[in-house]
């Protein structure tokens, strides 16, 4: 087991890793949670072993070194970013022949889901779900990705979710998998903190994804309250150019120039000031997995408002206020009176805060590292 930052008594084989994701921290057409969850394993498990990331091209990549982590990019650089991952699923399995790794783990990344490399490979591959997209998928796109998603899923012996619901998903399609329960986490910097708080905003962070974030749902919901309170609504992050055009003629259309603010994507001082003058976090997603943007609001005691989604359905009650899926008034009314309600958003924050302590970066790669060896004595 790895001993972060410290001397180990019986230091592990040193292994061959690889990631594989279309999203990698630099991508300028992502750059998403699920992304920055591979890095945070991937440096960690880089102390011990030999870590490399394969991720698609863009414009101006270079492939590296950062944080330990090789970082390798596959694909058409100049591509754009729906043609960029057409091009990286197209090139993975040839990738994969190679057969320089012990293990390869693959993020299944949406719309497409999963590349089957373990078709190509005698060598094990665990899928990641950072997300099982395929239903909203073929909502959104009227094409059948979730049936290829589930017979993609048949092809794996071996597995992480990110949550119990997540495990039954993959357990459906595929029985006879080995499925490891390991969510994303946070910074245990992050958990020991103590937070100023200055409430001034509701805050979305997130990707500008309508149809999977909710985006339209939330807006609509806010304009409901627009007149009641005096709160306004902070949307921050990045998102394809489509979809950022969409929610500002959204806001234009709704009249809510003046009380929603578009910060674009934000890191460092702006984030943590963003966190820290939230009233709480709105996630009104259709879809999701675990996401990091509620546990680092959780780490900064703010509750959060979801809709009751099967993904999301595991978060404590006590952690904020659950609505039932894509009811935009209910939506409404659970931010109208969470901001009415200061004693009761104070005590929501204090058990985020308390249950966030439950998902320290560093907890969770020894748990991928354990499952790593598991896999690797089956062969």
């Amino acid at each position: 087991m790895v001993s972060w930052g410290g001397d180990t008594q019986n230091s592990p084989v040193k292994r061959r890793i690889v990631f594989s994701s279309y999203d990698s921290p630099a991508n300028p057409f992502y750059g998403g949670g699920g992304a920055r969850a591979i890095h945070e394993i991937a440096r960690r498990l880089a102390a011990q072993h030999e870590v490399r990331v394969v991720t698609g091209a863009f414009v101006g990549c270079r492939d590296g070194v950062v944080d330990g982590v090789a970082y390798e990019h596959l694909g058409r650089a100049g591509a754009g970013g729906k043609a960029g991952q057409l091009w990286f699923q197209f090139r993975l399995p040839g990738r994969a022949r190679r057969g320089d790794f012990d293990l390869w783990v693959e993020s299944l990344t949406p719309p497409f889901s999963t590349a089957c490399l373990q078709k190509f490979t005698s060598k094990p591959v665990i899928a990641l779900t950072q997300v099982l997209g395929g239903k909203g998928m073929a909502r959104k796109y009227k094409l059948p990705f979730g049936a290829i998603e589930r017979l993609g899923l048949r092809t794996y012996r071996h597995a992480i979710a990110l949550s119990e619901f997540l495990k039954g998903e993959i357990l459906h399609a595929n029985p006879r998998a080995t499925v490891a329960v390991i969510p994303n986490g946070v910074p245990g910097e992050l958990i020991r903190q103590t937070v100023e708080r200055e409430e001034r905003h509701i805050l979305f962070l997130g990707r500008l994804d309508v149809e999977q974030k909710g985006l339209d749902l939330l807006l609509d919901a806010f304009a409901g309250l627009v007149g009641n309170v005096d709160a306004r609504l902070v949307i921050a992050g990045a998102g394809a150019p489509g979809a950022e055009a969409w929610v500002r003629r959204r806001i234009a259309l709704l009249e809510l120039g003046d009380r929603v603010e578009l910060a674009g994507p934000v890191s460092g001082a702006r984030k943590h000031d963003l966190l820290r003058q939230a009233f709480f976090l709105a996630m009104p997603s259709r879809f999701e997995a675990s996401p990091l943007v509620m546990l680092e609001a959780f780490a900064y005691g703010l509750p959060v408002v979801l809709y009751d989604i099967p993904e999301l359905h595991e978060t404590p009650d006590d952690c904020g206020v659950k609505v039932k899926p894509f009811d935009v008034a209910g939506l409404s009314r659970a931010m109208f009176h969470l901001l009415r309600d200061d004693p009761r958003r104070a005590a929501l924050g204090r058990a985020a805060k308390a249950y966030s302590r439950h998902f320290d970066w560093d907890d969770l790669a020894r748990r991928y590292e354990d499952f790593f060896e598991t896999v690797l004595q089956k062969g």
